[in-house]
């Protein structure tokens, strides 16, 4: 699959539109045949077409010391009569760290991690790896991957979030149900696998993040949450728009969640509220297409529209979990030929 591809399928696959699926399947299909035409490492933009951020995924890790992000560096622009080329280095693709104060930027491993989500005590990262879920060994400077363990091998699994205390991970599988997803949880080891979640109604239920030690999160149409058998669920947060991502911080119980009004042409958005769904705020103007908590409860986000890339469009930011005091701590370098 060619990147712009896998960028399109990551960010359309979590978004519900209601009323819409039908014609949100033929949107997909569209956008990934255009994105291929150009050749595996090019993305068209001319009129309507999509832009690919070269930073994807941040996740702070919780000693809150650096920051993992999956990474493909673009060296060039190429523009041409109604649109334009990006030039990417496959060959530099992968897994990288940066330290929260933004230096020391490298590659850790040669391939991305779905929606990674660090331990609490940051000593592995779970990822989702071709529909799998997978635990990677982390010692604070670098990854084993010869200690890299499969933690699930039936159906297709995504959204790992481990529990408070480290010993469960919760996830999004579509094991006993094909035609949808729900939530699970398994112990740390890959055991005691269950599905939790038994809702018949509204859809797929989906991106779990583990609130606390006796509430789980998770995305249905609206943020709902449960608890850990998969009981007592309440919806806290209502919109008929698109969201995605929702993810509790560890600091002081505050939902973060991406969102957009497409009716009036917004682009996707940061939210928090807090874990009643009170107090709803929106945090970003300019374009967030995905973001993570430190553990102090600043937020590391993917600064991106979905049109424009620049220095510091399609890069990595941090913000106060207000929303204040917005900075850059990525950096784009490319060539633009005309």
């Amino acid at each position: 699959m060619c990147i712009v591809t896998d960028i399109i399928v990551k960010q359309m696959k979590y978004f519900y539109f209601k009323g819409f699926k039908i014609f949100g399947t033929f949107v997909l299909i569209f956008l990934v045949l255009l994105s291929c035409k150009k050749g595996k490492n090019e993305g068209p933009n001319g009129p309507g077409n999509t832009v690919t951020s070269p930073y994807e995924d941040p996740v702070w890790h919780p000693a809150g010391n650096i920051i993992g992000f999956n990474y493909t560096p673009l060296s060039e622009i190429i523009y041409y009569p109604g649109g334009m080329n990006q030039i990417f280095k496959p060959d530099s693709t992968g897994f990288w760290l940066v330290n929260s104060d933004g230096t020391a930027q490298r590659r850790m491993l040669p391939y991305k991690l779905l929606k990674p989500k660090w331990s609490p005590d940051g000593k592995w990262i779970a990822t989702s790896i071709e529909g799998q879920i997978f635990k990677i060994p982390f010692d604070g400077e670098k990854f084993d991957e010869e200690g890299k363990i499969m933690l699930t091998s039936t159906g297709r699994n995504f959204n790992p979030s481990w529990s408070p205390d480290g010993e469960w991970i919760a996830y999004d599988s579509n094991a006993d149900s094909p035609s949808g997803y729900f939530i699970w949880k398994m112990d740390k080891n890959g055991n005691l696998k269950r599905r939790i979640l038994y809702t018949p109604t509204d859809g797929s239920k989906r991106s779990p993040s583990w609130s606390n030690d006796s509430r789980i999160i998770y995305l249905g149409q609206e943020i709902f949450s449960m608890d850990t058998a998969g009981n007592d669920v309440k919806k806290l947060i209502s919109t008929s728009f698109q969201i995605q991502s929702p993810k509790v911080s560890s600091h002081g119980g505050v939902i973060g969640f991406i969102s957009v009004n497409a009716f009036i042409g917004d682009n996707l958005q940061l939210y928090i509220a807090d874990q009643n769904g009170g107090n709803l705020k929106k945090l970003s103007t300019s374009g967030v297409w995905e973001f993570s908590w430190s553990p102090s409860g600043r937020i590391v986000y993917q600064s991106f529209d979905g049109k424009t890339l620049d220095k510091t469009k399609g890069t990595l930011w941090t913000m106060d979990a207000d929303g204040n005091n917005k900075k850059p701590l990525t950096y784009n370098t490319f060539k633009i030929t005309k």
